[in-house]
């Protein structure tokens, strides 16, 4: 029987199995290739494997508790850091580029003349608002397709481990 998150993506395997048992089989798949990003000695729980997201991937932290293998995801949060401080650094160098490149036109040169508008009035906002949009965006789809390789790892390790109780 499975339990299953809000999204029905599948979290809870129940087994009777013990934990060695468990770790021997999952090491088992890992050696055959079949379980990516598999460690069996992590501080939390009693193993972790990947969950393959776009752009950013998690891992999933196994606990095994009584008669249930319980997967939780979690962000693997270095490459998340970096796209943030990416997207917050190449803002500014942008302004002087773009100011400079325009102002190489004529055109630009009598538009602000005549008008009075800057480079950054426009530029900044342009940049800068749509931001956290992206960085809201990124982290919604990564959570997404997390899910969706926790799913199919999930169901990988119940065909193993229902095959090494019988």
């Amino acid at each position: 029987m499975l339990n299953q998150t809000s999204h029905n993506i599948k979290n809870t395997i129940q087994t009777g199995l013990s934990t060695q048992t468990i770790k021997d089989a999952l090491s088992k798949m890992s050696k055959k290739g079949k379980l990516p990003g598999y460690q069996g000695d992590v501080s939390e729980g009693i193993a972790e494997v990947a969950a393959h997201g776009t752009p950013f991937d998690s891992k999933l932290i196994l606990t095994h508790e009584g008669n249930r293998l319980i997967f939780t995801p979690k962000l693997l949060t270095t490459m998340p850091a970096i796209f943030c401080i990416l997207l917050i650094v190449s803002i500014w160098p942008g302004l002087p580029l773009t100011d400079v490149f325009l102002s190489s036109f004529q055109w630009y040169e009598r538009f602000v003349a005549n008008t009075g508008i800057q480079t950054w009035y426009w530029y900044l906002p342009l940049t800068v608002l749509p931001s956290p949009f992206a960085w809201k965006s990124a982290m919604k789809k990564s959570k997404r397709t997390a899910e969706v390789s926790m799913a199919e790892t999930v169901e990988k390790i119940e065909k193993v481990l229902e095959h090494s109780s019988n």
